[in-house]
């Protein structure tokens, strides 16, 4: 497998499949490269600490390839991921009952979508009303903002990760991104650029 022909963002998902079940080590590297930080970023949501997160990411990538020869992942391998990663991150908080203090900072470089404003302050001011009215948000409708608008998931792969219909991310989304414009109509004009929240 060529390295252009593995980086490909169209390469089918069942090749990628096949070819780390063969044991190919670049294939595998590659995946683990694409998805290792928003993956980490995604654990955190549930468990607030990054050095947990990153513990639980590399646990699945290690299991991953001690039992490649016998994957066969349901959707895509994105879903996959991203719902083998909900469900160790669940587990986690049901067996360890870990309550971890947030990593402000790296909150902010991961989470808060990045603006270009001239004024300093107004730049912070709309960070944090950004910040502000996600985090408010509903849990679950959280989740899927998260999901959608910062690891662009499609709306099946949601999903398939959170166990819901289609229907019922369309519908969590359409609610979400209501409350959002409400929370800051003040801001719209920056949003509407900024978020997509429209």
């Amino acid at each position: 497998m060529s390295e252009n022909s593995a980086e490909n963002n169209n390469y089918d998902d069942e090749v990628w499949i096949e070819h780390i079940r063969n044991g190919d080590e670049y294939a595998f590297e590659v995946l683990f490269k694409k998805y290792y930080l928003p993956l980490t970023r995604f654990a955190w949501r549930y468990v607030n600490s990054k050095a947990v997160a990153e513990e639980l990411v590399q646990e699945l990538f290690t299991i991953l390839w001690e039992k490649r020869e016998t994957w066969n992942a349901s959707g895509s391998v994105r879903s996959y991921l991203y719902k083998s990663v909900r469900n160790l991150s669940l587990n986690h908080l049901k067996h360890q009952g870990v309550k971890q203090e947030f990593d402000h900072q790296w909150m902010e470089q991961k989470e808060i979508p990045q603006i270009e404003f001239r004024d300093e302050y107004r730049e912070q001011q709309i960070r944090e009303a950004i910040a502000k009215a996600i985090e408010e948000l509903p849990e679950r409708s959280k989740m899927t903002y998260k999901l959608h608008r910062y690891d662009g998931l499609t709306y099946p792969e949601i999903a398939d990760v959170m166990g819901v219909s289609v229907k019922t991310v369309e519908s969590q989304m359409t609610r979400t991104l209501k409350i959002l414009r409400e929370r800051l109509a003040w801001l719209l004009p920056f949003l509407v650029i900024a978020l997509m929240v429209s």
